[in-house]
């Protein structure tokens, strides 16, 4: 439960700044989560290569802009490279094979049903309890 004074802290925020700093703060979350070493290394969810951290993308499945109702989802959201994710539009074949290996078909069916709920719209309780819960975490 969120408390009035952090709410009040984020009082003169616009929803979009509300957004983008609760993707920035997830995605950095997702990077250090998906590191294997101290180095910030990490395994592609799409190619399954070694890549080192300053190739590392916090890649979504669901597309962020068109899937709101799963943007900020852990099960989402995974180190890419930048190749998979930038330059071959997310290699989304090998992600989702990856990612019912990672997650399993069930977790998998239950971010598909949610991806697809129309009508989503991003709430300033939702993005500050984002926020608040993720500032220290990444």
């Amino acid at each position: 439960m969120l408390e009035a004074k952090t709410i009040q802290k984020y009082k003169s925020k616009s929803l979009s700044w509300l957004i983008e700093k609760a993707q920035e703060l997830v995605n950095a979350y997702v990077r250090k989560r998906d590191s294997i070493n101290e180095f910030g290394d990490f395994i592609c969810i799409s190619c399954g290569k070694l890549k080192p951290k300053n190739q590392c993308n916090a890649g979504h499945y669901f597309s962020r802009g068109n899937y709101g109702s799963v943007r900020f989802n852990l099960d989402n959201i995974h180190a890419q490279c930048i190749q998979c994710n930038l330059h071959l539009s997310g290699n989304l074949i090998e992600y989702q094979k990856n990612l019912i290996k990672k997650i399993g078909q069930e977790r998998y069916d239950q971010l598909d049903y949610m991806a697809h709920m129309r009508g989503y719209k991003h709430d300033r309780f939702m993005l500050i309890d984002i926020i608040e819960r993720y500032k220290n975490a990444g």
